[in-house]
């Protein structure tokens, strides 16, 4: 049997006192249009998945391994049944973070790792930082090939962590994205990364890029910045481009937007406050920019997180006592 979850009944159920989730869904669900401050990665076992992210498509494969960044709009679909591993953990404090926010632009609006095309041994490292995780979550590693008649509480666990063990796990996914941030190139379609390869180390681009984060919400010009980093007009608008892959005004304008998304999961912020909190000139200015990056406009986009309406509950999960 399948099912098809509506996007309004279930929440992000993090472990007792963390803020942290891990399971092995085996069940052949769909799911709807949600986002929350949490980063998913998913790991299908035996059977793939569909994910539509941000409307980028990701078919992934058995044994391959998607990270979802925060915020992002996405929706899953099961094509056939099959166990697959499920991180997800809060990231809304550390993603303020200037290299952990940058990682997740450059993986926005998620990254698809192929077991195929990943060389064996950054493949191989990835994967022995989930089971790491996986054994402080569970106490041992999960049997992820077994029966559907014999789930029980192996597949996930509500009872609390040993201690420091949340910090742990935390510190092997900031490892992991630190590491895919590294060797986002591996990762890419060879086509993607032949123009920025050359600017990958290049110093001053970096700074920019690090001004930008602490800057994004003031009344910046493609000419002011050019004229901080030493540059003339058109040639860093050239180089920029071909570091980052956008356009200078599309790069700030997407961290205006991202930085708006978290700001959406707080509901006592309204969404005229967000808009001039983000940087944006007007709220109507605002809308159209987030509905054009989005799809949705910032009121729909606030009622698709998950954390606020959550998805209907794991049938399975339901039958548990918590």
């Amino acid at each position: 049997m399948k099912y098809r979850y509506s996007s309004t009944k279930e929440n992000v159920q993090h472990k007792i006192n963390t803020s942290l989730r891990m399971f092995i869904n085996r069940l052949h669900a769909d799911f709807p249009p949600h986002w929350h401050t949490d980063i998913e990665i998913i790991w299908p076992k035996e059977a793939p998945y569909k994910v539509i992210c941000a409307n980028q498509t990701y078919h992934v494969e058995i044994d391959d391994i998607l990270l979802i960044c925060p915020t992002v709009i996405h929706e899953i679909f099961s094509p056939t049944p099959g166990s697959r591993v499920y991180i997800q953990a809060d990231f809304s404090g550390i993603i303020n973070l200037k290299e952990m926010d940058r990682a997740f632009r450059l993986m926005s609006p998620a990254l698809h790792i192929k077991k195929k095309t990943c060389p064996p041994d950054i493949y191989n490292y990835l994967c022995g930082r989930i089971d790491t995780i996986m054994k402080l979550y569970f106490g041992s590693a999960p049997r992820i090939h077994m029966h559907e008649k014999e789930m029980d509480d192996e597949v996930i666990s509500f009872t609390e962590l040993a201690p420091y063990d949340e910090l742990e796990i935390y510190s092997i996914l900031m490892q992991f994205i630190a590491f895919c941030g590294k060797n986002i190139d591996l990762f890419r379609e060879p086509d993607s990364t032949s123009a920025s390869a050359n600017y990958k180390n290049n110093i001053s681009l970096s700074n920019v890029c690090s001004y930008l984060s602490e800057h994004f919400t003031d009344d910046l010009t493609l000419e002011s910045v050019a004229s901080h980093a030493g540059f003339s007009k058109f040639y860093f608008e050239r180089i920029f481009s071909e570091y980052t892959g956008l356009t200078f005004y599309q790069y700030l304008q997407q961290m205006r937007i991202n930085y708006a998304k978290t700001l959406l999961s707080n509901p006592e912020l309204t969404v005229t406050d967000i808009s001039y909190q983000a940087g944006f000139t007007s709220c109507t200015a605002f809308t159209r920019a987030f509905k054009k990056a989005t799809g949705y406009p910032p009121s729909q986009f606030r009622i698709l997180n998950e954390e606020q309406h959550p998805l209907t509950a794991n049938p399975h999960f339901a039958k548990m006592k918590l």
